[in-house]
């Protein structure tokens, strides 16, 4: 497991995806602050959808949204980094390291929550030291959403590599998890609308989505969000994540590499 977990942790660093992504991030937090202390407010349409940007706790929230930006460049990162193996058929080298799918399964699965939730502190701090308002923002509530925030994007990093580990291509793996990304609020909507016929499915579809990757970002990112709703954001953070790699698990170990 430890070769591994270091064989992928050295090619992973030795990405330049992973430092054009680290940048653009970087990039965008700036930008969006320095929009914000010149006063200047700016609205983003994202799949229809408007973003405005008023203040620090806009650009906090769209760090917690991963649909708005950080989930997509996360989804890039890991499919890529994960589709390369089989665009370059080097399952073999690990499978000569260790003889077991479970230790490569999850070093991936740890290394792809690792980045996931690096990009989203990374984010989050570039906009927390670029605002100037480290005293006001520094609050219980303040840490108890990037506490859920870390969890959220945890969960997130482990099912976008169960969906990366499951595709044996290196395209279909980056559509895969953009489009799990990016259809998350559409099919969130959809199962809404469909589920209106009756009160009781209704009620279960909600439940799903408020227990959902993207229920927890937008309720973690909602004026409304309290301290006392992070304990039960990180249980079901882990939950997923838990879920998430057991079925990985399950469906790689079938596997022939």
């Amino acid at each position: 497991m430890t070769a591994i977990w270091r064989s992928d942790l050295y090619r992973l660093g030795k990405s330049k995806l992973l430092y054009a992504i680290t940048a653009v991030t970087c990039c965008i937090a700036l930008f969006l602050v320095f929009l914000m202390r010149l006063d200047f407010r700016l609205g983003i349409s994202i799949f229809g959808k408007l973003t405005a940007f008023k203040g620090v706790h806009d650009i906090i929230g769209m760090g917690l949204t991963y649909q708005k930006g950080l989930g997509i460049f996360i989804a890039i990162l890991i499919s890529v980094f994960i589709g390369q193996e089989y665009q370059w058929q080097t399952w073999q080298q690990k499978w000569m390291t260790s003889k077991n799918h479970s230790c490569i399964y999850l070093s991936k699965a740890a290394l792809s929550a690792i980045a996931s939730v690096a990009i989203f502190l990374l984010f989050q701090l570039v906009a927390l030291l670029g605002s100037g308002r480290i005293r006001e923002l520094l609050s219980l509530n303040y840490g108890s959403q990037m506490i859920s925030g870390v969890f959220i994007y945890g969960a997130l990093g482990t099912v976008i590599c169960m969906l990366a580990m499951l595709f044996k291509s290196n395209t279909a793996s980056v559509i895969g998890c953009l489009g799990y990304v990016l259809l998350g609020e559409m099919a969130a909507s959809l199962a809404r609308n469909l589920s209106s016929f009756s009160d009781s499915a209704a009620t279960l579809v909600e439940w799903i989505i408020l227990h959902s990757i993207y229920g927890m970002s937008t309720l973690a990112s909602s004026a409304s969000f309290s301290s006392g709703l992070a304990p039960g954001i990180i249980f079901n953070a882990l939950a997923i994540m838990l879920v998430s790699t057991a079925i990985g698990l399950l469906l790689f170990r079938r596997y022939e590499l």
